[in-house]
């Protein structure tokens, strides 16, 4: 018998999404605050999935760069 692995539906889903974060990012004038962030990918009629993401970034906090985003949202970085 042969055991076999299957992806949750969200995985497959949710697969590159920091390739795509990081694309929409680009034009981001840094440092910015997440409600920047966020209006950024709202005015480029980015996928919900990605503003979940950042929902979960500091709104205080100024990030300084894509690769600041990336991090804090991958540590779920609380909202404060």
């Amino acid at each position: 018998m042969t055991a076999t692995t299957s992806t949750p539906p969200d995985a497959e889903h949710d697969e590159g999404w920091q390739a795509q974060l990081s694309r929409e990012l680009q034009v981001v004038a840094f440092p910015a605050r997440q409600d920047e962030l966020l209006a950024t990918l709202i005015r480029h009629r980015a996928p919900a999935r990605l503003l979940c993401r950042l929902a979960t970034l500091s709104p205080t906090r100024r990030y300084t760069c894509v690769t600041d985003v990336l991090d804090a949202v991958a540590l779920g970085a609380p909202a404060s």
